[in-house]
C-alpha cells in the first residue's frame, strides 16, 4: 500500500537587501539560509557549514529543499 502524498507550505523570507539573504522554512521549522555572493547563490542547509552554490534563486531553493528532504526522510 503507498503513501498519499500530503501538500506542505514551504516560505522563503526575505531578511536583507545587502547583501540579498533568505530563509526557507517548512511552516515552523527553519530548513536554511540563502546568500548572493557576486554572482552566486550559496545555500546553507541547517545543520552544516559548507554552502551549496546555485547560479540561480530557484536552483538554491530546489537544493536546500532536497537537502532538506534527503536527510529528514
Amino acid at each position: 500500500m503507498s503513501k498519499s502524498n500530503k501538500a506542505i507550505e514551504i516560505n522563503l523570507k526575505d531578511i536583507s537587501d545587502d547583501p540579498e539573504k533568505y530563509e526557507l522554512w517548512n511552516g515552523k521549522k527553519y530548513i536554511g539560509t540563502i546568500t548572493k555572493e557576486g554572482e552566486r547563490y550559496l545555500s546553507f542547509v541547517e545543520s552544516t557549514d559548507t554552502p551549496f552554490k546555485s547560479v540561480k534563486l530557484d536552483d538554491a531553493i530546489n537544493e536546500l529543499l532536497m537537502q532538506y528532504n534527503l536527510h529528514n526522510h
